[in-house]
């Protein structure tokens, strides 16, 4: 079931569990098939949080201290770089 964590920003983060420590990382304005609708994978690496994007640009890794952290970084760049039709 996806996860929902407060944020300081208006959230559209979507976590859903794929293992204990590693989460499939969702933008909720796109519908389910909607290419745009998975932004990356969060992974707990012995506490710290690493954000793998897979848009806008594959491959950047980003650490944040916690998941909250993680999220609320996540919410904000979503804020900056994804746009609905």
């Amino acid at each position: 079931m996806p996860a929902r964590y407060d944020t300081t920003t208006r959230s559209r983060v979507e976590l859903t569990p794929l293992s204990a420590n590693a989460w499939r990382v969702c933008d909720d304005r796109f519908e389910a098939g909607d290419i745009r609708r998975i932004v990356g994978y969060l992974q707990d690496m012995d506490g710290e949080f690493e954000m793998l994007w897979m848009r806008p640009h594959p491959g950047a890794v980003y650490s944040h201290p916690t998941i909250e952290a993680a999220v609320e970084a996540i919410s904000v760049r979503l804020e900056r770089t994804s746009h609905v039709d």
